[in-house]
């Protein structure tokens, strides 16, 4: 319940990769690493430790990196947003207004998401 967006809250952090296989297999099943194969994600987990560093720092009560990923896949599993949107009639392949997608999502969630359009697909930002 806060008005400023919490990025980045330990600027001193670092990243402990996770080794332990069971969580690996879990997070790249379920929060995959799209730009980079399994070899290369196992080694680098680039896209994780951003996702850690940015918005993991800023969760309180879950300041290690195997907290706060089971954290996010509960919220993941509890608000699945395809169906979200699939519930409002929102289907991938049309085009919608960001007030129609936003509308959607408080609907069950009881907050606005943070959408953004991204100009260039051939460089998204995480």
């Amino acid at each position: 319940n806060k008005d400023t967006l919490l990025n980045y809250c330990a600027p001193r952090a670092t990243y402990h990769k996770i080794d332990d296989p069971g969580m690996f297999e879990q997070m790249d099943d379920r929060w995959t690493e799209l730009t980079s194969d399994v070899k290369d994600s196992k080694k680098h987990q680039g896209f994780w430790e951003h996702e850690f560093l940015k918005h993991g720092t800023c969760c309180e009560g879950h300041d290690t990196e195997e907290a706060y990923f089971k954290l996010a896949m509960r919220l993941k599993d509890r608000f699945d947003l395809l169906t979200i949107l699939r519930a409002s009639g929102i289907i991938p392949g049309n085009y919608y207004s960001i007030d129609s997608i936003q509308k959607a999502i408080k609907g069950v969630t009881r907050a606005v998401p943070n959408l953004y359009c991204n100009s260039d697909p051939n460089n998204p930002r995480m």
